[in-house]
Order: structure tokens, then C-alpha cells, then sequence
């Protein structure tokens, strides 16, 4: 049986040059540091995998796959926690405009049985919370 994946993307634009923004999003385990929902994080194995500690109790354990400092861009991978999709696979990409950046924030999973619809959802909120809390964050630096 073929499981169908979902996609979501969630962009925002910075008005800060891509190197600026890659130096605070481009560091896997320091997403603590901006992101609301994110208490504390642990990094282990050399720093490729993290465990999010988050707002709500919930626990995730990710993977990082990729990473390229040139383009500003990683991908992680969901090795378990509380979240509610299996296989889910993510990018976050820095993307120059001159003086000013976007950040797409994107991920392919499929919702675990009985799931339903709202998963997307809940992801576009995580990631669409995260990238305004980095936009705060990078306004007061």
C-alpha cells in the first residue's frame, strides 16, 4: 500500500543579508535560541542528532541528513518523538535577494494513522511561529 506524503512550506523575508540570518538559523543545535516552542534541545553524535525539549512536554528527536554552508541549507530527518507524522523530512534554506534574504522552511511526511488533516496545519504553525520569533530575534541583535 503507498503511503501518500504531504508537503508544506512556510517562507518569510528578512531585512538582513542571507549570511546574517544563515549564522543564527544554520546552527542545528542552537534552535532554542530563537524558536518559542523549543525549551531546551540536546546535541549528540558529534552534533548531528538533536532532542527538542518542547513548550508543551512534547519530545523530537531529529537528524541532520545535509548541510551546505554555501547555499544555506540543511535537511533533518524525524527520528521519533511526540509529533504526529512518520517519515518526515525537512529543509531550511536561506535564499540571498541583494541586501535582504527569505527563509523557506519545508517538509515532506506522512501523518501517522488516524491523524488526520490538521497535521499540516500544525506543522505550517511550528515552522510559521518559528521563522517570526527569528524575525524578533534578529530585529534586536
Amino acid at each position: 500500500m503507498a503511503h501518500r506524503m504531504t508537503s508544506i512550506q512556510v517562507t518569510q523575508h528578512f531585512e538582513h543579508p542571507a549570511e546574517a540570518v544563515w549564522a543564527v538559523v544554520g546552527d542545528f543545535g542552537g534552535l532554542h535560541r530563537w524558536h518559542p516552542q523549543v525549551q531546551r534541545l540536546d546535541l549528540s553524535w558529534e552534533g548531528r542528532i538533536r532532542t527538542l525539549h518542547l513548550a508543551d512536554g512534547g519530545r523530537v528527536v531529529e537528524r541532520l541528513e545535509a548541510r551546505n554552508d554555501a547555499a544555506c541549507r540543511f535537511i533533518y530527518v524525524l527520528v521519533d518523538g511526540s509529533l504526529p507524522l512518520a517519515a518526515c523530512r525537512s529543509t531550511l534554506a536561506v535564499h540571498s535577494e541583494g541586501r535582504t534574504c527569505r527563509v523557506d522552511w519545508s517538509c515532506e511526511f506522512e501523518p501517522k494513522a488516524g491523524a488526520g488533516s490538521g497535521v499540516a496545519r500544525l506543522m505550517e504553525g511550528l515552522y510559521g511561529d518559528g521563522l517570526l520569533a527569528l524575525a524578533r530575534a534578529l530585529a534586536i541583535r
